[in-house]
């Protein structure tokens, strides 16, 4: 009930998406003769709009999440390597039976540095399929791919195949963790989800240090403005689920 309901509220949710409904909403109002109220709504649209893909707005948002959760110095040798999906397809519409790299890839790739570094280290892979209307293969089928691509072979990995949020992401890990989780295992994902992946680790009893890698904020720079409308909006649109799951998860229970 609580993905379902996470996925419908996310289609309204996402800030264009939003932004879009709002200035529908103007209109609306304006036909039915509530015109001043219709154009401060829609020049509060604009303003948004502006801000968001004009300027670094969303960069420094997102910095300041980025840096809310830093790496830690190791004390000792970590027993073992998490890596949370979200980089990844198994299937596209062009090519199937592949392995896809997209976003967020550079957990896998920090994950597969983290175990060169420490070839004596368990490593899992976590991460399912999470679209709501439509059946796709689990991202861990595409990380499998992705490391028999590059190795030969998976020996030394596990895969978690059936989370499909953060939540998930810790509680299927924790249970194929076993009476392992009191020792050290170094957790990576994508530095702007760390805060929440960090306490929803830490509520299931893991013994996890942060490993936070893809950094997507770009330096702020003087006049503080950008071409890149798109780029902007999907930062946003980051800082906007990142907000959310972290207010929905603490109302859950799901963060220690």
């Amino acid at each position: 009930m609580f993905f379902a309901a996470s996925k419908i509220f996310w289609v309204f949710a996402r800030p264009l998406n939003a932004l879009f409904l709002l200035s529908l909403l103007a209109g609306a109002l304006a036909l039915f003769g509530r015109r001043r109220f219709a154009g401060w709504l829609f020049a509060l649209c604009a303003a948004l709009f502006a801000l968001i893909g004009f300027t670094q707005l969303p960069d420094a948002l997102l910095y300041r999440l980025e840096i809310s959760v830093t790496a830690q110095p190791l004390k000792q040798d970590p027993y073992g390597i998490i890596v949370l999906g979200g980089g990844l397809a198994a299937e596209s519409a062009a090519q199937s039976d592949d392995y896809h790299l997209g976003e967020a890839a550079d957990r896998i790739v920090k994950g597969l540095e983290l175990k060169r570094r420490f070839p004596g280290a368990r490593m899992i892979y976590s991460g399912g399929e999470n679209s709501l209307l439509q059946q796709n293969l689990p991202e861990a089928q595409a990380a499998r791919r992705m490391i028999e691509a590059l190795y030969g072979t998976t020996d030394g990995v596990e895969f978690e195949y059936r989370s499909r949020n953060t939540w998930e992401n810790a509680v299927y890990t924790a249970a194929l963790v076993g009476d392992d989780k009191s020792y050290p295992w170094l957790l990576v994902t994508s530095a702007f989800h760390m805060k929440r992946a960090l306490g929803c680790f830490r509520k299931v009893g893991m013994n996890v240090i942060p490993v936070p890698t893809d950094f997507r904020a770009d330096p702020l720079r003087f006049p503080w403005l950008t071409g890149d409308m798109a780029g902007q909006f999907l930062k946003m649109n980051i800082l906007a689920k990142e907000w959310i799951g972290l207010f929905a998860y603490r109302l859950a229970g799901h963060l220690a």
